[in-house]
């Protein structure tokens, strides 16, 4: 038996003695021996819990949900946040972390709502900091550059904070974007409120909002440079006048490794052009944010995340250590997207560029394996996790190997070979997915387990293979249990459109 299994086999016998005390120390040993592992981060929380020390338990759970959050284990780095929340309503950091989590898994419709809630506990908040809360509202601007109804609480935060001029470029570019679209009502609410901020303005700050809004600023209505030829590139309209260099520009870029099913999260990236906004009617309404959030790979059907015992839909998580925050979530992660190269610009940084993001995926996979290095075979959750970042990393052969092992497992048999079927089918080899998830949901019949998610891969593999009959079949399934689930309100009519 390793080292590792020896020091955890003592932690748990000095548990069962209710010697919680003994257990910290042991589990402290582990972490010099495996210092990245979520989830000893995670359990030593739990016992920091049980000793009745709240501020330790939140240090431990925000570790783990940063060290998940670096092997794009996202469900379980939700999960841990909404522990913290638990322990302390309302943090402020945990709240934007959940969102910044959500925006990364474009599960988008979740995150604007994350924010918004940020963003209302900061404008109620008398003792706000400034200077944490300035970086975090920029970092969501351009998380979620489309949707106005972020850009308007951000202007309210701004203010509340003191930086009016903020406040006033964010009002004019809304004030510029609905004299475009006409619509009078919001167009008027928008200058009472900037009306209301102008008294506060230095001249030039209001010589600025007066550019904006009249156009003279360099810029369109939609915050994009008017300027030509250049290679800078728009991040959002949010950020009035933010840009990023284009790929091809600068020779770096950041890449995070890509989700299952998409590429990584990133800002939104034109050339030349404007960046439209969503309709503000279907952002206000939520329209399409059920099916948001449950298209992501890495979600578990049940709604349950893989850390054991934790229910993703319970609204709790936070964290402690806003040093270690500061450091992780300044936005680095935002990516943008490339535009395309020309003929003049050299061939060379985009494949240093392409080279950067092989090495950070392998970098990742290494980090992933490290975490389960020392696991014992017959330790399935630990396998189920490293099967789902492999799956998150879109390394889904290797997700396979790993799900595999966790299917052994009664507990974890029927959403292992659930991710097993939606690997195959990611693979092109729907085939394969069909055998395993028929034998999936023979085992859901006998133990009466969540199929929904089987029954939509059935469709999805089903599909590829051509069989509509047999796809229909299991969408239909689906659809009369759950009408929001994923995109099956479309497949249904697209069925319904065939025949």
């Amino acid at each position: 038996m390793s080292k590792a299994s020896q020091l955890r086999q003592k932690a748990q016998v000095f548990l069962q003695k209710g010697k919680t005390d003994k257990a910290i120390e042991e589990y402290k040993k582990l972490l010099t021996i495996e210092a990245r592992n979520p989830n000893l981060y995670n359990e030593l929380g739990d016992i920091y819990l049980r000793s009745n020390d709240r501020v330790q338990a939140v240090s431990a759970f925000e570790k783990a949900s940063l060290n998940y959050e670096k092997v794009a284990l996202y469900n379980n780095a939700v999960a841990v946040c909404k522990k913290i929340l638990r322990i302390v309503p309302n943090r402020l950091d945990t709240i934007y972390k959940l969102g910044e989590i959500k925006a990364k898994q474009k599960i988008l419709g979740e995150a604007e709502s994350y924010f918004s809630q940020y963003f209302d506990a900061v404008v109620t908040d008398s003792e706000g900091n400034a200077e944490g809360v300035q970086g975090k509202v920029e970092t969501i601007l351009l998380l979620v550059p489309d949707c106005e109804g972020i850009w308007s609480k951000a202007s309210d935060v701004f203010n509340h904070i003191g930086i009016k001029s903020r406040a006033a470029e964010i009002l004019a570019r809304l004030i510029t974007r609905n004299a475009i679209s006409g619509d009078p009502q919001r167009l008027n609410f928008y200058r009472s409120r900037l009306d209301l901020l102008k008294q506060a303005l230095k001249r030039e700050e209001l010589e600025k909002v007066e550019k904006i809004i009249t156009g003279h600023d360099g810029t369109d209505a939609q915050g994009v440079s008017k300027t030509a030829g250049t290679h800078e590139t728009p991040v959002s309209a949010g950020v009035p006048g933010a840009v990023v260099p284009a790929a091809g520009a600068s020779g770096k870029k950041t890449a995070p490794p890509a989700a299952a099913g998409g590429p990584s999260s990133g800002t939104k990236v034109v050339s030349g052009e404007g960046i439209s906004l969503t309709d503000y009617a279907s952002d206000m309404s939520g329209e399409g944010t059920p099916a948001d959030r449950r298209m992501h790979a890495g979600e578990i059907q049940d709604g349950k995340s893989a850390v054991d015992g934790v229910d993703v839909e319970t609204s709790s998580g936070v964290g402690a250590r806003e040093d270690v925050l500061a450091s992780e979530s300044g936005g680095g992660d935002v990516e943008a997207t490339e535009c395309g190269v020309s003929p003049s610009e050299d061939l060379s940084d985009l494949l240093d560029e392409e080279d950067a993001q092989i090495e950070n995926e392998s970098s990742i996979k290494n980090l992933a394996e490290e975490i389960t290095s020392d696991v014992e075979e017959d330790d399935f959750r630990s396998h189920y996790d490293l099967g789902m970042a492999y799956i998150e990393m879109g390394l889904f052969a290797d997700a396979v190997k790993e799900l595999q092992i966790s299917a052994r497992s009664e507990q974890l048999q029927l959403q292992s070979l659930e991710m097993v079927g939606h690997c195959f089918i990611s693979m092109s080899n729907p085939r394969l997915a069909v055998k395993q998830l028929e034998r999936g949901l023979e085992i859901s019949q006998i133990s009466g387990g969540d199929s929904m998610g089987i029954h939509y891969n059935l469709g999805l593999a089903y599909e590829a293979l051509d069989d509509m009959d047999k796809a229909r079949e299991h969408y239909e399934e689906v659809y009369i249990v759950d009408v929001t689930f994923r995109d099956i309100s479309d497949k249904m009519k697209k069925f319904s459109t065939v025949s």
